[in-house]
């Protein structure tokens, strides 16, 4: 029997959702004002204020005043901005870029953005006023000159520079089963509880006002959509559309300010909450978590009396994920290559266990997987869990789901990442409640800030930076850090502890920036409204990005490991071993990126052990480099009295730094792209098949990685077109779970399809295809990342 196309599976949904789908994907992304003009507005007028209730108003006036809509067929109401797809401006962060780049945000090869004439002339206003007063200007001011360097010169990435942290999973079954007026309610108490003679009485009763400032608000908006709502139903000739409007009206006018009671008022309930947390701050990867956990109590009645309309219920969750895609973020130029194809990273997982340790797969479970189905957008950014006791039907269904080929859902272990949670200090029953936020990086909802945007270090520069004694070839500069010349290191282990001394000083560099930055945000830009529903904060009296949390991480990333580990295998083979390379010959090749040396580059391209095809001579270096860089994160603690951890992945920032690496001794040349992902191997290396790839992963401690491990895996529509073929691919998870790996992740689609879609995007304007740790439209990427992708080891059999 012939399986359906995902073109087939997407013509599933209703007419109303086709529809919204239709007009979403087709409307080219504009940046709007409204929140820039409001929150300038109010900065000024709360000058004489503490700064957390300047921020608390700030937010007030966002919510009470910003352009509301509520689109047509709409079942799910509430937008970020006053343009569907727009983008607000959130000058607190940063304003340089935004001011350099009004003239050319249309003219990008991907992330485009559109801005009116008059919208550019408001911000040539209001923006101007804010420069030396963001979070960037505060940063820079107190960066050590030489980490400012490197984060200059993109050695090192810092992600929050220029925007909000975000990578959050709050409670939403606090806010949803509560209440807002509930838990103002345990606000006050706890104000009118506080101890005049506790030292930090004034800074708790400020944040207890302004927590207050910004829930009242949030019920405030919530009701202006009440208000909307019944206007346009007063004038809605359609029966069936007003009979919608008028129940829409009823539920803003109850949710989130009181207890959702139906499975309609959960889901805009928590659509407010989460639309706010990111209206409060720019921060990407504002994630739903256990969606099918916190919400399912409220499906589960009216599903087992069979007395309700059942796919209406279908209907409610797809316009429920459409609106996922109407989250949008401007970056600057940079940040748009390093994230590219506006993603916005709402991790939303399924599956996996209860805190109780019972099987956590419900009916929820599984209209999550067929509502990514049909809707076929890349947000949410949907995710699996699996463990020893998963259902086979659960891990069929989602095998099912990920061969249409939008790369989702994403696979992750349970039998790993609790062990990891419980390493990190949770307790079982949290550890057992973990979740996903943003890429890949597991944490536990509503008692976390984990500071996972802790940047990316690029460990391919640092393998050119050891070789030509601290400095950069490319940008023909000499940087202060030197290891000495490599002609004078006699042995392998001198230069591989030369890396590693390169490795720890940039991590240095970059973990001062990182706790300046945690810092001016936690003095400049505290997230009160996220608080609300982070455990601790509300008994701490103080937000999370303050240390309110009950768990405080921060997180860096490492950025091509398998380049790192190709490259010092070469090295090892052929200038300490086989002595059949000079080092003489190796940098000349290097700096003249292999021009008149493509018989030496091929040398180290094909007869150099590669990661990725199970041999035990590079794979033992990988997992050295893991292993070290473990050992060295440790040493470092954050401003909220938490611990660093490190992960593995690269959203595309292997894209971004790329011609920041010159030629490498792995035989890849400067204009060549980085390893994707985090644990994948190098585009097109690995050789053995995907069983050997897959051992070759394992090899890492993956324990140590805590904060991620993200493996990219792309097949062949072919291997999935039959039973036997799903059968095979559930096999490929397990026996990568079996072997303790943190996560997979495919891309199942062809290379002649993503080539004819380079050349015809207008046949493929619904095609999606798996990044790094998220989904985007193939059309919304750039070409470099486009052929990163069908560079990638596509497999045909097991």
């Amino acid at each position: 029997m012939t399986r359906p196309t995902r073109w087939q599976k997407m013509e599933e949904t209703s007419g109303r959702v086709k529809k919204l789908r239709h007009e979403l994907i087709n409307t080219t992304p504009e940046i709007c004002t409204d929140r820039a003009i409001l929150i300038s507005k109010s900065y000024e007028e709360t000058l004489s204020q503490p700064y957390i209730l300047r921020r608390a108003y700030a937010l007030e006036k966002i919510l009470l005043n910003m352009g509301i809509y509520i689109h047509e067929g709409e079942l799910i109401v509430g937008n970020l901005a006053e343009k569907l797809r727009g983008a607000p401006v959130y000058p607190e962060y940063a304003v340089d870029f935004v001011l350099n780049e009004l003239d050319t945000f249309n003219l990008r090869e991907a992330d485009k953005f559109i801005i009116s004439e008059k919208n550019k002339e408001i911000l040539r206003q209001i923006l101007p006023k804010w420069q030396g007063n963001t979070v960037k200007d505060a940063a820079y001011q107190l960066f050590p000159s030489q980490a400012k360097e490197a984060s200059q010169d993109l050695i090192c990435i810092l992600t929050t520079l220029r925007s909000g942290v975000g990578h959050m999973i709050i409670d939403y079954k606090y806010g949803i089963d509560n209440g807002l007026l509930g838990i103002i309610k345990e606000i006050e108490t706890l104000m009118e509880n506080l101890d005049i003679q506790d030292p930090s009485y004034a800074t708790k009763k400020e944040y207890y006002l302004a927590v207050i400032i910004v829930c009242k608000a949030a019920i405030a908006f919530a009701n202006r959509f009440a208000d909307l709502a019944q206007s346009l139903a007063d004038s809605e000739e359609d029966p069936t559309r007003k009979k919608e409007l008028l129940t829409i009206a009823k539920n803003c006018q109850k949710v989130p300010a009181y207890p959702a009671e139906t499975f309609w008022e959960a889901l805009q309930s928590f659509w407010f909450i989460h639309l706010i947390l990111q209206l409060e701050s720019n921060g990407h990867s504002v994630s739903p978590g256990r969606f099918d956990q916190y919400i399912y109590p409220y499906l589960k009645g009216p599903l087992e009396k069979k007395d309700e309309d059942q796919e209406f219920f279908k209907e409610l969750i797809d316009c429920l994920w459409v609106k996922f895609n109407d989250i949008n973020k401007v970056r600057d130029k940079v940040n748009s290559i390093a994230f590219g194809g506006y993603p916005m990273f709402q991790n939303l997982i399924v599956g996996g266990q209860t805190a109780e340790g019972e099987c956590a797969v419900n009916e929820l479970s599984y209209m999550c997987l067929s509502a990514t189905e049909r809707v076929g957008l890349p947000q949410p950014s949907l995710s699996a869990r699996w463990y020893y006791g998963s259902p086979e039907t659960f891990l069929s269904r989602c095998c099912e789901v990920a061969s249409f080929g939008t790369g989702m859902p994403a696979f992750y272990n349970d039998e790993i990442l609790i062990p990891i949670m419980l390493q990190q200090g949770y307790t079982l029953q949290e550890a057992r409640d973990y979740a996903v936020v943003g890429c890949a990086e597991a944490t536990v909802p509503g008692v976390s800030e984990t500071w996972l945007p802790g940047g990316f270090l690029n460990l391919t520069k640092m393998i050119e930076l050891t070789i030509f004694n601290g400095h950069d070839h490319v940008m023909n500069k000499q940087y202060q850090f030197k290891t000495g010349e490599v002609e004078c290191l006699e042995t392998f282990e001198e230069f591989k502890e030369a890396y590693f001394e390169q490795l720890s000083y940039y991590l240095k560099q970059h973990v001062a920036c990182t706790n300046i930055l945690d810092s001016v945000h936690g003095s400049l830009v505290p997230t009160l409204f996220e608080s609300v529903f982070i455990h601790n904060c509300l008994e701490n009296g103080k937000t999370s990005l303050q240390g309110g949390a009950k768990y405080n991480f921060t997180s860096p990333n490492a950025v091509s490991l398998a380049n790192t580990a190709d490259s010092l295998a070469a090295i090892k083979k052929f200038i300490y071993e086989d002595k059949t390379i000079t080092w003489a010959e190796l940098k000349v090749a290097l700096m003249n990126n292999f021009n008149n040396a493509e018989q030496l580059r091929q040398r180290l391209l094909n007869l150099a052990p590669k990661y990725g095809n199970d041999d035990a001579y590079v794979d033992a270096i990988a997992r050295e480099v893991v292993e070290r860089f473990s050992k060295e994160i440790q040493k470092y603690s954050n401003p909220r009295g938490g611990k660093y951890q490190f992960g593995l992945y690269s959203i595309s920032c292997h894209v971004l730094l790329a011609d920041k690496v010159g030629a490498t001794p792995d035989g890849r040349k400067q204009e060549m792209l980085l390893a994707d992902g985090g644990v994948s191997c190098a585009q097109g290396r690995d050789k053995n098949g995907v069983t050997a790839m897959l051992k070759s992963v394992a090899n890492l401690d993956q324990f140590k990685s805590s904060g991620a491990a993200l493996l990219n895996v792309k097949l062949a529509p072919s291997f999935l077109k039959d039973e036997k073929g799903l059968s095979n691919f559930a096999s490929i998870i397990k026996s990568y779970f079996m072997l303790k790996g943190q996560h997979i992740q495919f891309n199942v689609v062809d290379a002649a399809m993503l080539r004819d879609a380079q050349k015809n995007p207008e046949k493929y304007p619904l095609l999606v295809v798996r990044v790094a740790g998220f989904s985007v439209l193939f059309n919304c990427i750039d070409r470099m990342l486009q052929e990163d992708i069908i560079m990638r080891t596509e497999y045909q059999t097991l």
